[in-house]
């Protein structure tokens, strides 16, 4: 059992270790900032594609945890969003390659 606000550690296989949820994702934003080119939505599509990796991960307790510090963070996790996300990405992709031409 962790204590709130806390999800096992994802990055080892060490019984017992935790983690921050906060900490995890302000790690995850920070790989996600490196090559996006200042692209808001590449950034962001790509911080949600780690999260959603991350959550089959971990277990039922650990997921709902991560799932709201996300959303605290600005990154909701449902359907909807990742759709949008998804779109948002592609469209900004296809801006980029028709600027290089």
């Amino acid at each position: 059992m962790t204590k709130p606000g806390f999800i096992q550690h994802p990055w080892t296989r060490q019984r017992g270790d935790s983690m921050r949820a906060a900490r995890v994702i302000e790690h995850i934003e920070n790989e996600a900032m490196h090559g996006c080119g200042l692209y808001y939505e590449i950034y962001h599509y790509r911080v949600v594609c780690r999260l959603l990796q991350l959550l089959q991960t971990l277990n039922a307790t650990d997921r709902v945890t991560l799932t709201e510090e996300a959303n605290l963070r600005g990154f909701t996790l449902n359907e909807t969003s990742i759709k949008e996300s998804r779109q948002c990405y592609s469209n900004i992709m296809r801006e980029i390659r028709e600027s290089q031409y």
